[in-house]
């Protein structure tokens, strides 16, 4: 039985280095994939807080990685083995992988891949040094609720977000027509509205998560998909099921 994503074009957003798993996933279904990389990663302008953080890791009780990026960048500036005494948290499966891949294994990752969820299943953080390597922009959720918390909180930039404009090949995809758009996180959706045509906003949008689809909805996208877990997978198969009741 084909997929109901056989034929439908779908527009990938994340950065490029990042897009492959995602892409083999869609094409696996039939779908032809449209990439349009409206971010890029690197390295932190100003490495000097992680370096100093790292420099200090054994005085902080617990590190929190709210991304495969954080994970990555922090690794790249580590200079020794990991402190058996610092726990580990990751938002999300990805995460806890990509830091399992290193030799650490998170002693928490939460059942919903937010913030919110991340910083309620910890329990109870007062007097607790946490250490929070992050990208340039993020949401100031899980900081602040680990400091409403009783912890104290260090936020360091591991890695930042920019804006990326694609070759002249992929806008001439985006004009051939495409039947979604996905986003996996609010900076590809700030990357695409930045980029990419303003008449793109009234294209099916997909969204990772809740957040990253409020992100989507505040910038004038009609969200029809948001996958129900908060991994790429999770948005492949949501696309499916929507394209299977829009047939």
């Amino acid at each position: 039985m084909d997929s109901s994503l056989a034929g439908k074009r779908i527009v990938i957003t994340r950065p490029a280095h990042q897009s492959g798993s995602m892409c083999q996933m869609l094409e696996a279904h039939g779908a032809v994939i449209v990439e349009f990389p409206a971010i890029r990663i690197e390295p932190a302008s100003n490495p000097q807080p992680l370096l100093h953080a790292l420099s200090e890791l054994s005085t902080f009780d617990r590190v929190i990685f709210t991304s495969v990026n954080g994970v990555a960048h922090t690794w790249q500036h580590l200079q020794y083995p990991w402190p058996d005494s610092v726990h580990v948290a990751a938002i999300g499966p990805s995460t806890a992988a990509a830091l399992r891949a290193h030799g650490v294994t998170p002693d928490f990752v939460p059942s919903e891949y937010v913030a919110e969820a991340l910083a309620q299943g910890l329990g109870s953080v007062r007097g607790q040094s946490i250490l929070l390597p992050r990208a340039s922009r993020v949401r100031p959720a899980l900081a602040e609720l680990l400091r409403g918390g009783g912890a104290a909180v260090t936020c360091v930039t591991a890695y930042e977000t920019h804006v990326n404009h694609p070759p002249g090949a992929a806008y001439a995809a985006l004009a051939g027509g495409v039947d979604a758009v996905t986003f996996t996180s609010g900076s590809t959706v700030d990357g695409f509205v930045a980029v990419a045509p303003e008449s793109m906003t009234s294209v099916t949008a997909a969204c990772i998560g809740p957040i990253t689809a409020q992100v989507a909805a505040d910038a004038g996208f009609k969200v029809a998909v948001v996958a129900k877990t908060y991994t790429t997978e999770g948005l492949v198969i949501a696309l499916e099921e929507y394209f299977e009741e829009h047939k």
